[in-house]
């Protein structure tokens, strides 16, 4: 097939990809998007469950726990920072020796 060739099929295969294109977004689509999800654990055991359900469930255990997690965080953090309060800080030695 010579170079010509190529360039015409490919013009055609691109135009007909064009003219196959819908300008309007479908009005379907559109509202499929609008409504939102159910929560989680109310799609359980039914036909709406999917395969990410679990995933989800334990990001939002994870979410709910987080500010436990972060209180005892700053509850530890305030113990090292009053254990490292007492002394003083030292320089190092550069060139004593």
């Amino acid at each position: 097939m010579n170079p010509m060739a190529r360039v015409a099929a490919a013009g055609l295969a691109l135009t007909w990809l064009v003219a196959c294109g819908s300008s309007t977004p479908d009005q379907a689509a559109d509202q499929q998007d609008a409504t939102p999800a159910p929560d989680v654990k109310a799609r359980h055991g039914t036909k709406d469950e999917t395969v990410f359900d679990d995933l989800i469930r334990t990001e939002d255990k994870a979410r709910s726990v987080e500010g436990t997690v972060m209180q005892g965080k700053a509850n530890t953090d305030a113990a090292i920072e009053a254990a490292e309060g007492g002394g003083t800080q030292q320089e190092p030695d550069s060139g004593s020796q």
